[in-house]
């Protein structure tokens, strides 16, 4: 038994180690009045028994706690009737029926939990068939749009293409927001080629990139980092489509891609920078909160979820997020990868 274990037992036993005291004072002037000649004899002897009467009786304390906290912390885990019982038959009847109202109390809770978990999973379930579901019209739209542009004007086709890249957008949000609140998420690491799949994604958002006039201008070289497709591609996207949306349309806007190494982390980093109205430094902090929209007119028409979902997903991948940001002075961030 560790000594905080003794002081706190000593501490809750402090009434009846003074009240032995006592009556061992008591004692001890009785045999100074009555035995003067073998006075230090029994006072030396009382003062032992009563020393060892302390430790064995905090002992046989101790272990009855111990026994008790195992029956407890047993009853919490599986609030059973079987358990409630032995609780009860650990601690005594005069318990029980505090015993009885905390198991009931236990038990509703517990099927509660239960239900929530349920119908946790049933709404997980609806979520993920209606994104598959929806993904056809919206295949059906790409398709339509893509054999049938000759057919339209420049301006009615580049508005389509904005619609529908802010519908995927969304239900890709929608997913991903899913997933991570699903009781297990399945990441598929594997050595990934982020030169790849940005150009996957800069090929999806083309027309959005010429709708707004924004130059991409890449210095990135490919690094060997390992991570998932899906939550990558996702991360790669979101923070695009953010970098158009907040553009600065009284310039020339461009987004400035560059990977590389850092020295000091000994990491692989990719740093996304662009010349849009950025951010206000009161906000900076809060940017990666859920529903956070700031105090600009822009970024008050958005739903505050596209970074907080990259924020989650870089946590779950272990990836480190730096930001930097001037307000109507451009936003930089900056991914590192964590080393394999």
């Amino acid at each position: 038994m560790k000594l905080r274990d003794w002081l706190t037992l000593v501490k809750l036993s402090r009434a009846w180690i003074v009240l032995l005291c006592i009556n061992n004072a008591f004692f001890i002037f009785l045999a100074w009045v009555a035995y003067p000649e073998t006075f230090k004899l029994l006072v030396g002897i009382m003062i032992v028994f009563s020393i060892a009467s302390i430790v064995l009786a905090i002992f046989h304390v101790w272990k009855g706690q111990t026994k008790q906290d195992k029956v407890f912390y047993k009853f919490l885990r599986d609030p059973s009737p079987e358990q409630e019982s032995g609780l009860i038959q650990s601690i005594g009847e005069i318990q029980k029926e505090k015993v009885n109202d905390l198991a009931n109390k236990l038990r509703m809770l517990n099927d509660q939990i239960d239900e929530v978990k349920l119908r946790s999973l049933d709404y997980e379930d609806f979520i993920e068939s209606w994104v598959h579901e929806i993904k056809t019209p919206i295949s059906l739209l790409n398709f339509v749009l893509h054999n049938r542009k000759e057919e339209m004007s420049e301006l009615v086709y580049q508005r389509l293409e904005h619609a529908k890249i802010n519908i995927n957008d969304n239900v890709e949000q929608i997913l991903f927001y899913a997933r991570l609140h699903a009781a297990h998420v399945d990441y598929k690491l594997e050595r990934v080629s982020i030169n790849h799949y940005f150009e996957d994604v800069l090929l999806e958002l083309q027309s959005l990139l010429d709708e707004k006039d924004v130059k991409v201008i890449s210095q990135m070289e490919d690094v060997p980092i390992v991570s998932d497709e899906r939550a990558l591609q996702f991360i790669f996207k979101q923070i695009l489509v953010n970098a158009v949306k907040y553009s600065n349309e009284k310039i020339e806007s461009f987004i400035w891609l560059k990977t590389g190494f850092d020295i000091v982390k000994n990491q692989y980093y990719l740093r996304i920078c662009d010349n849009g109205i950025g951010v206000l430094n009161s906000d900076l902090p809060f940017i990666f909160d859920k529903g956070f929209t700031g105090d600009n007119t822009k970024r008050k028409q958005s739903t505050g979820i596209g970074l907080y979902l990259v924020k989650k997903l870089c946590d779950e991948l272990q990836i480190e997020i730096y930001v930097e940001s001037k307000y109507e002075d451009g936003f930089v961030i900056q991914f590192l990868f964590p080393e394999i």
